[in-house]
């Protein structure tokens, strides 16, 4: 299966360089345009699978390339996603009467091109697009793991108290983590001979080790046939940009940047491995749907969970299902990450008529419409609806069964 294809059409060179960026460790092609006329040039001839159009630009805007893309029989179909710096209703509406798929507001982050991007096509991070391409003789030896089974993870790093913090961060969620303190030891462990049951689902290794030796240690693991599909990511300090660069060049699927921020590594492996975290969340008691969301909840395990939580919850519509408890048992504080996790599963299954109730404590969860409708101003809840908008209380429900019985 090839790779999608992505076309930015924009006249701003930092706008090109974020999108670039955010998807440099995906297996995409990336195609860029200065206007519109460039830009339907340039659709003409690679035919992508996602268009991402700004509204003002010289020569030809938005709008009429956008119109000039619906009239031509060959690109009418090419879902088309829009960047606006205007976020008023008015705009918003105009916007979709053009027949755009969807848009953006500026400023964005590269999560938010992401994330609206992969609702569109199917992202995989370059290292498990190695494993896609094997060919028949080339087989992996490993089967695609559940984030919810042991995650054996194999860390090349010099300094053992790093190990130490790896294996702190994983280890409530029952991972495995091997320490080799130099590519050479590591080189040995992964060995043509260990057996493919055995052998790491991730491996990160340090970039700091002399003479390129964590970029000869990649190319000596992707030669195993057993070892080809396995994401290879690096360590190293933030101000090691050189060397993520060259990683990023030779295949790592990216970098985790020391001091460890010990709460996000779990999550950041999960996406590495592109693995469904729903199944961390989301369980069932008797016939009730059940999702229990963490007040400790990271970033990118919030963004990853309301991506995966469209297809659960689809999911749940199609096997005759409506109802949705959503647990929020200890939540004391509501930040950001928690925040967007709790609008956007709320949103989408009151889009797919689902039926939810809330369980916690009155008094924790009492605030939360509130903090919901303030949080509406910040940059990160601008393409985020308040599912609380127009009610006045909140009923909040103990335990699972007095919300069985709230149905």
């Amino acid at each position: 299966m090839s790779s999608p294809k992505i076309l930015s059409i924009d006249d701003s060179r930092m706008i090109h360089t974020l999108i670039n960026k955010g998807f440099a460790s995906y297996d995409v092609e990336m195609f860029f345009a200065s206007d519109g006329v460039e830009g339907l040039e340039a659709a003409a001839r690679v035919k992508p699978d996602v268009i991402l159009l700004d509204v003002t630009m010289p020569v030809m805007d938005g709008v009429e390339c956008l119109g000039k893309l619906k009239a031509d029989p060959s690109l009418k179909d090419i879902p088309v996603i829009m960047l606006t710096a205007e976020a008023g209703k008015e705009n918003v509406l105009k916007i979709a009467k053009m027949g755009v798929r969807d848009y953006i507001v500026k400023p964005f982050t590269e999560a938010n091109v992401i994330d609206r991007v992969s609702r569109l096509v199917d992202l995989k991070h370059k290292g498990s697009a190695a494993s896609a391409q094997s060919t028949p003789c080339q087989t992996t030896g490993k089967k695609v793991k559940s984030v919810t089974e042991v995650i054996k993870i194999l860390v090349v790093e010099e300094f053992p108290a790093i190990i130490e913090s790896i294996k702190k961060a994983v280890s409530n969620r029952g991972w495995e983590v091997i320490g080799c303190a130099s590519p050479a030891e590591a080189a040995a462990h992964v060995a043509s001979t260990l057996a493919p049951e055995n052998t790491p689902d991730i491996i990160l290794v340090s970039l700091a080790f002399p003479h390129n030796a964590a970029l000869t240690f990649y190319g000596t693991i992707r030669s195993n046939p057993t070892l080809r599909g396995v994401p290879v990511m690096g360590l190293c300090v933030k101000t090691a940009t050189f060397e993520q660069n060259s990683a990023k060049d030779t295949g790592f699927v990216g970098s985790i940047t020391k001091p460890l921020d010990l709460k996000e590594l779990p999550d950041r492996l999960v996406r590495a491995m592109d693995l469904d975290n729903t199944p961390l969340y989301y369980s069932m008691d008797e016939d009730f749907q059940v999702v229990t969301i963490p007040e400790d909840l990271s970033e990118i395990g919030s963004l990853d969970l309301v991506r995966y939580s469209r297809s659960r919850l689809s999911g749940l519509v199609n096997s005759g299902q409506d109802k949705l408890i959503m647990d929020l048992t200890g939540v004391k504080k509501f930040e950001v990450p928690l925040l967007r996790a709790i609008a956007c599963i709320l949103v989408e299954a009151t889009a797919l008529d689902i039926t939810w109730r809330i369980v916690g404590s009155d008094d924790d969860i009492f605030p939360l419409p509130s903090l919901m409708a303030s949080n509406q101003k910040i940059a990160a809840f601008k393409d985020i609806k308040n599912p609380f908008e127009g009610s006045k209380t909140l009923d909040v429900f103990p335990n699972h069964d007095a919300a069985k019985k709230a149905f």
